[in-house]
């Protein structure tokens, strides 16, 4: 073994005209599947669309020229979907992957042009922002694109950081198109040159608190930014991480920042080092599987001498498992084994899938459960649920979670509950709930439960609740740091379900229950005007 297997990547721009062909083929008037009649439609009434052609459409639906974003708006428009159901996921993947022809799509405008300097209506949405008042995605956009592209002077920097804090908190609290939005919002201010810097320490800050509820997703937030602080503080995670996941954080950080090259030589020798240590490091207790998996991912894009990056790759082999699989075939199993679960997948959806897509979502799906990057299975899993196969692929996850022997393999019912995370409803949400409270399964699948009940769609009584607090609760383990990490995620679930006041109540009737005590705070000291800003969309 000469080297770690390279890594794949689909160009943010082909998965994009994917999403706007696959609603056109699927949509309810057949008049509107075909090009012509699409091209039509989309003209009629729409002012700067009189040349837009059946070509052009194509071209945009290939990928072969990147869609624009008012075209995308022109989609939902036409396809009679809801505003941003489309462009939200499309602005995730182009931030994420970044790049000139990104760059030009995430500036193009979504609205009315952004005015110049001072303007009673930006300036009454900072006010807001500052004094507690509610915030819809749509305000945030307005909010970071005056600040950014429209010439909006916010000083002192005291008062940047307390629009991000604010702004960070309420993305960390929202979930779907209004977690989507708002992730963009920061991530426009942190490319900023003015509101980057200001963006990097309120996420560096965060990731310092032991007792933060979104560790991970702060210290990841740190990728999108070039800027040497965001490289110190991504390191000084890795070498003294806060928490186990602050540590698991910055690992999936190093790998975008690496691959974008955002690390400087010294910075870059520090993360050799350190990936050197972890994939070659005695018996021991070590990284967790995630941790250790999200270390291998870097070998591909960490610049190593041919002898080093050898050496490091039949030590990653040699962990057996994933880490074998992602060194060696760039993807989280084997070819084959992907081959057989993708296909039973797509067999549970071969009646909703036209033809000139279902390359694509075979590759979507593949990504969804197989992608050793974490980040793009969940940015596989995003498109997937705005496209029309979400429910059908939600399903099909749910049944294959049912496949003999999948719950007792942590490596094939992880991912699949990851991405339940994202895809599931309520149609899968008494599945995940049986498996939070099912006995003997390994630690990561619990762990993966636990973390999806947070996100998936329905309700859960309160029978339910008291019964999995009181399980979680009562269990010992010889991993104390694991089971953190449950009961973390399951204070997560209790919050995002709206179920803080039984969280309260459980904790003081359980004197064994100091642990959710001690992790509900951060959620219990929310102000109410970020989750109520959270929930409006």
């Amino acid at each position: 073994m000469t080297g770690p297997a390279a890594i794949r990547w689909t160009p943010w721009q082909v998965r994009a005209g994917w999403l706007l062909r696959a609603h056109r083929l699927c949509h309810a008037d057949a008049s509107r599947r075909e090009l012509p009649g699409f091209a039509q439609a989309y003209r009629e009434g729409h002012r700067g669309a009189a040349g837009t052609s059946p070509s052009s459409l194509s071209r945009w639906e290939t990928g072969r020229v990147p869609v624009v974003q008012e075209a995308v708006r022109r989609y939902e428009r036409v396809l009679g979907l809801p505003a941003y159901s489309l462009l939200a996921p499309i602005q995730t993947i182009a931030r994420h992957e970044g790049g000139p022809a990104a760059a030009a799509f995430l500036r193009g405008g979504s609205g009315p042009a952004v005015p110049d300097g001072a303007d009673p209506r930006f300036e009454s949405l900072l006010d807001r922002a500052l004094d507690g008042g509610v915030l819809t995605g749509g305000d945030w956009e307005r909010l970071s694109r005056w600040a950014v592209h429209g010439g909006g002077h916010v000083s002192p920097g005291r008062v940047r950081s307390a629009v991000v804090r604010r702004l960070l908190e309420e993305t960390l609290v929202s979930g779907g198109v209004s977690w989507m939005r708002r992730f963009e919002s920061l991530g426009r201010l942190m490319a900023d040159p003015r509101w980057g810097p200001e963006v990097i320490a309120v996420c560096s800050g965060a990731a310092e608190q032991s007792d933060h509820a979104g560790l991970i997703e702060v210290v990841c937030a740190l990728d999108g930014s070039p800027h040497p602080d965001a490289g110190r503080a991504v390191l000084r995670q890795l070498t003294d991480p806060t928490t186990p996941d602050s540590l698991y954080g910055a690992l999936l950080a190093a790998a975008r920042k690496t691959r974008k090259r955002h690390f400087g030589a010294e910075q870059t020798r520090t993360l050799v080092d350190l990936v050197d240590g972890v994939l070659t490091s005695g018996p021991g207790p070590g990284l967790p599987p995630p941790a250790l998996e999200a270390a291998s991912v870097l070998l591909a894009s960490l610049p190593l001498a041919p002898a080093h990056a050898a050496r490091l790759t039949r030590a990653a082999a040699g962990r057996g498992g994933v880490v074998r699989a992602v060194v060696t075939h760039g993807s989280l199993t084997d070819p084959a084994s992907a081959s057989v679960v993708v296909g039973r997948l797509l067999a549970r959806l071969a009646g909703d899938v036209p033809k000139t897509t279902a390359g694509v979502l075979s590759g979507l799906l593949d990504d969804l459960l197989h992608h050793p990057v974490a980040d793009m299975r969940l940015y596989a899993a995003i498109l997937l649920r705005a496209s029309p196969y979400g429910s059908g692929v939600a399903a099909a996850l749910a049944a294959e979670i049912g496949q003999p022997g999948t719950l007792r393999a942590e490596d094939r019912a992880v991912p699949l509950l990851h991405a339940l995370r994202v895809l599931g409803g309520p149609g899968q949400r008494e599945v995940v709930a049986g498996l939070t409270l099912a006995r003997g399964l390994p630690a990561g699948v619990v762990l993966a439960a636990v973390h999806a009940l947070g996100h998936i769609g329905g309700h859960s009584p309160e029978s339910y609740w008291r019964a999995v607090f009181d399980q979680h609760t009562r269990a010992t383990t010889a991993d104390p740091a694991g089971q953190h990490g449950v009961m973390k995620r399951l204070v997560y679930g209790f919050a995002m379900a709206g179920e803080l006041p039984l969280l309260t109540r459980l904790v003081e009737e359980q004197d064994r229950a100091a642990s959710a005590q001690h992790l509900s705070r951060w959620w219990t000291g929310l102000a109410h005007h970020i989750s109520d800003s959270a929930r409006r969309g």
